[in-house]
């Protein structure tokens, strides 16, 4: 898979569970929560981006993989962030 196809499909693999929290909201009926769009928006591309860069370095064989690593972006950040285990 090459780099464009993989950016991409990570990008894709970043958005969807974001995409899906909103509309499991909206499909209960109830409302979206208050966002400062102003400041979710950048943050919110940029973590697009960070999915994208993510699969091209993990240079995953297929679609499929290249959506799970950007899926994966939280899991990956709270491992790395987490202090170190004695």
């Amino acid at each position: 898979m090459n780099k464009t196809a993989s950016f991409a499909w990570g990008v894709l693999g970043a958005l969807a569970p974001q995409v899906m929290r909103m509309f499991a909201i909206v499909a209960a009926g109830q409302p979206l929560p208050p966002i400062q769009w102003n400041l979710y928006t950048p943050l919110f591309l940029a973590y697009a981006l960070c999915g994208g860069f993510l699969a091209i370095a993990w240079r995953p064989e297929n679609e499929l993989k290249a959506i799970w690593v950007g899926a994966s972006l939280p899991a990956l950040i709270a491992s790395l962030s987490a202090p170190p285990a004695h």
